[in-house]
């Protein structure tokens, strides 16, 4: 197997992890084969997955962190046929940069008395169904809430109307996330539809407006990077089974690594070399980890509860998704997840704060049987949530295996617990 590795990963401070010497290294190589290794130690029901990875169009990343004496974070990555050319539709994948990207417009904007917390209004000038979400008088954290604790829709159009198309993809540009490619809202929207952001407005309580921004026209291109790209062989449009594969040409890019080494910079800001490109706050941080890692019912929202269909592993595909490993106070996933037109995704960094166990996990997979796209008609419960589950099994009863010579301290990591009520 050939293991593809990114240029963004090639760095001193990536492969300065201690491994050398740990008997587990006996067993697994400290190369690209260890994920094979592991593969191999699924169950057989799952091993077939992997016995065939290009017809599921199987990625893998697993990422070590070995802490030294100062707790300082040292990371070594192994790639399973993770390649940039091999198109997969992100979905919910762009809410994590989505979510960081406000934030620090908030913050760049330095307009007395806006912050996170302020509420934000959509001007609609478009005929077009966004479906904005729940509040006329939501603001950037209840909608970064929203998109990081159940993968709200709704919540990630506000922040992209805010954002706009051509900023987004230019500060994505500029921190070097350049091969991130967002096109378009998560609703039933046109391409040219897709060129306009709506005018937004943050208003205090009494209704003054401390920011207006106004309609704006996109001159990014359409077209994602690898353009013109398919999925699948068959496609499904207006009721019809069309004999060709579905066009991608106009959906959200998002490279697996790409998102896998924003969670990193999400989680260990200074893993972005001289300090965090982001402007992000202590507080913002705060804010994307604790809602990442939140389970439904943790939220203080009475609407997300196992009655409502909000389980405990409503979004926590790898290790949970099956319900096999059921969710705990003390193994904690923070995460970004991805589920559309077949492709299931995760993005994930665990840490067990009893046993003093992290790692980062990221797979994207295919689990359409009948390769035919848009027909709503995939195999997430049967194939895809059962190997996330067994692949994040195998991978962390490793972790707990091996050897670390400093036991890391993840206190930095635990949630606030309750959350505070309310939409801001």
């Amino acid at each position: 197997m050939r293991h593809y590795l990114p240029p963004s990963f090639r760095s001193p401070l990536t492969h300065a992890a201690i491994i050398a010497g740990t008997i587990a290294a006996l067993w697994y190589p400290v190369d690209g084969s260890i994920l094979d290794a592991l593969l191999q130690r699924l169950p057989p029901p799952y091993r077939s997955v992997a016995n065939h990875p290009d017809r599921y169009n199987l990625q893998i990343i697993y990422t070590q962190i070995d802490r030294d004496a100062r707790n300082r974070p040292h990371f070594n990555h192994f790639f399973y046929r993770v390649d940039p050319k091999e198109y997969f539709y992100p979905a919910s994948l762009v809410k994590l940069p989505v979510a960081a990207l406000a934030l620090e417009k908030i913050n760049t904007l330095g307009i007395q008395g806006l912050s996170r917390r302020t509420p934000l209004r959509i001007d609609n000038a478009l005929d077009c169904p966004a479906g904005y979400g729940w509040s006329d008088t939501a603001s950037v954290e209840s909608s970064i809430r929203r998109m990081l604790l159940v993968s709200d829709n709704g919540a990630y159009n506000r922040l992209w109307e805010f954002l706009t198309r051509d900023y987004a993809n230019s500060r994505l540009k500029e921190y070097g996330y350049g091969g991130i490619r967002l096109l378009h809202r998560l609703s039933a929207c046109g391409v040219l539809q897709n060129r306009v952001n709506n005018p937004v407005r943050f208003c205090t309580e009494n209704g003054k407006t401390l920011y207006a921004q106004p309609r704006t026209i996109s001159r990014l291109s359409d077209d994602n990077p690898l353009a013109p790209v398919t999925m699948g062989s068959f496609s499904y449009f207006n009721g019809m089974l069309l004999p060709r594969p579905f066009r991608a040409d106009n959906l959200n890019y998002a490279p697996l690594e790409s998102v896998h080494r924003f969670l990193i910079e999400v989680m260990f800001p200074a893993a972005a070399g001289s300090g965090s490109p982001l402007r992000l706050s202590a507080g913002d941080y705060r804010l994307l980890r604790t809602w990442m890692c939140l389970l439904p019912r943790e939220s203080g929202m009475p609407e997300y509860v196992p009655d409502n269909g909000y389980a405990d592993n409503y979004k926590k595909y790898l290790l949970f998704g099956d319900g096999t490993h059921p969710c705990s106070a003390s193994v904690r996933e923070f995460n970004v997840v991805g589920r559309a037109y077949g492709f299931m995704s995760d993005v994930a960094y665990f840490a067990d704060f009893e046993r003093h166990v992290e790692f980062f996990l990221s797979a994207v997979i295919f689990a359409n049987e009948d390769d035919i796209v848009n027909d709503d008609q995939y195999e997430y419960e049967a194939v895809a949530l059962p190997f996330f589950s067994a692949l994040g099994a195998v991978v962390y009863e490793y972790e707990k295996t091996r050897y670390r010579r400093h036991r890391p301290d993840l206190r930095e990591f635990a949630p606030l617990l309750p959350v505070r009520k309310g939409n801001r």
